[in-house]
């Protein structure tokens, strides 16, 4: 008998890491439970927008592979992952709802599909692929096919989140961005994510803080977060390796082999100094990608 309610654990994600804009990727190991479901929901249940985003996905799924939906498809979202803040929220949401919908109908579709179908829904492929596949994923678009590859972080990296209490919603923070680069910035954003990948790929630790710098997305945000920098460098000064804006923003990511707890102070500190609240979280960078459990 098909399963009629399905929980997906999905972790967290970062991308761009700095210069890989639109094209890298990484898990964190936060995570949200989603449950996807065809059964009665509780009594009084009224869906967020992240649980309709979930249902949204879902219903493209069905629609996809021709079936029809359940009248009473129905998600529940339980996360500590931020919203709007760059952190994935959206895609670990329809991430979930895709696979929760995958599930019920028996897994017809594989993951590499689900990627296309989420990266449709998400518009860029860099958070799917993480929450799908875990680990750092590097992901372009090909036509209308999705490529990636993927590798697994240094054993012992430490990501420690500044999360602001301001949003910076992903399509506000896109608007900011330039629509043209000189050859120089292109050339410099070029390297610099080759040179993360690699730097990764090879434990090469010492090379993160220039692998991570960035010319063509940060500094048009910072512009409406002029907390950045300063953020950025409390985070050398205290020991990161690297850090950079997670996603879109407004969440601030620092990469640390030790000092966890001093660098998050540090940042905290620096915001607090430029008038921003909000709050430090220190996690891990995930190999693991979104699991799936039949509840029934």
């Amino acid at each position: 008998m098909a399963p009629r309610q399905i929980i997906v654990r999905a972790p967290a994600t970062t991308a761009n890491l700095g210069p890989g804009f639109d094209s890298l990727g990484m898990a964190l190991d936060l995570w949200a439970e989603v449950v996807v479901s065809t059964q009665a929901p509780p009594t009084g249940f009224s869906p967020d927008p992240a649980e309709r985003m979930a249902v949204d996905a879902a219903r493209r799924l069905y629609a996809h592979v021709q079936k029809e939906a359940p009248d009473g498809l129905w998600a529940q979202y339980h996360a500590r992952i931020p919203v709007a803040r760059g952190l994935g929220a959206s895609a670990v949401a329809r991430a979930a709802g895709l696979l929760g919908a995958n599930a019920l109908l028996g897994e017809p579709l594989d993951r590499e599909a689900i990627l296309t179908l989420g990266t449709e829904l998400e518009g860029h492929p860099d958070n799917m692929a993480a929450v799908l596949f875990g680990g750092l994923q590097v992901v372009v678009l090909d036509g209308e096919t999705v490529v990636h590859a993927g590798l697994a972080a240094p054993a012992g990296l430490k990501a420690v989140l500044f999360v602001p209490e301001m949003e910076m919603p992903t399509d506000e923070s896109r608007r900011a961005l330039p629509t043209q680069l000189s050859r120089q910035d292109a050339v410099h954003n070029i390297g610099r994510a080759a040179l993360l990948v690699a730097a990764l790929a090879g434990g090469r630790l010492e090379l993160l803080d220039t692998a991570t710098r960035d010319r063509l997305h940060q500094p048009a945000r910072a512009k409406i977060f002029p907390a950045m920098e300063p953020v950025f460098q409390a985070a050398r000064q205290a020991g990161a390796l690297a850090v950079f804006l997670s996603g879109g923003g407004s969440t601030i990511l620092a990469l640390a082999a030790r000092d966890a707890d001093k660098i998050g102070r540090a940042m905290a500190g620096a915001a607090a100094k430029e008038g921003v609240g909000g709050e430090t979280m220190i996690t891990k960078p995930s190999d693991q990608g979104a699991q799936i459990t039949p509840a029934d």
